[in-house]
């Protein structure tokens, strides 16, 4: 490997470059921080309320520097901006596709807990047209068979966001017996 050792004005240069980045960002940090006191003593925020925002910022300033102090020395930084855009779009994209899931899955368990209705309930979601008799409980829908004998499957995190009306049916059936059947249960 061949070191070039740079002219003393280009390291002159750099240096003086990376100490002015690292006493800007002291400076920079050190103002947000008294500008988020200044809010907080001017708002009814306490320290303890501004503190989560301190250490982002905190971070954020320290990952600039970084950046910045990196491009100073002549670090390509092209693969890291792509790497870096690339695993912050599968993290917000597999973010929203969890979050769905886990959504339904905790209002299941809500449901199984309070149980707003029961399997063998008539249901119906005031302001929508979906109405029927509950004939299976998921961990992510719950199918209705309306009066017509159309099946519809409803996400069971809908049932916190909308009014649920609801017939105790004749024959509810417990969840016990559900699980025992290998289909939907028959009231």
């Amino acid at each position: 490997m061949n070191f070039e050792i740079p002219p003393m004005d280009q390291l002159i240069t750099k240096s003086l470059a990376i100490v002015a980045i690292i006493v800007g960002a002291f400076i920079v940090r050190f103002l947000l921080g008294r500008a988020l006191n200044l809010i907080a003593e001017k708002t009814r925020l306490t320290r303890s309320d501004v503190a989560p925002i301190h250490k982002v910022v905190g971070w954020l300033v320290l990952a600039v520097t970084i950046i910045l102090v990196l491009t100073a020395v002549g670090v390509p930084l092209t693969g890291v901006w792509a790497l870096l855009s690339t695993v912050l779009a599968m993290v917000a994209i597999g973010f929203v596709a969890v979050w769905s899931v886990l959504s339904n899955i905790s209002c299941t368990m809500l449901i199984l807990i309070f149980r707003p209705f029961s399997v063998g309930d008539d249901v119906e979601l005031a302001g929508e047209e979906v109405k029927g008799r509950v004939v299976d409980l998921n961990f992510l829908f719950t199918t209705l068979e309306a009066p017509d004998g159309t099946v519809v499957q409803i996400p069971n995190n809908l049932f916190f966001q909308k009014v649920l009306k609801r017939r105790k049916g004749t024959g509810s059936v417990s969840l016990a017996e559900q699980l025992q059947t290998e289909g939907p249960a028959e009231a």
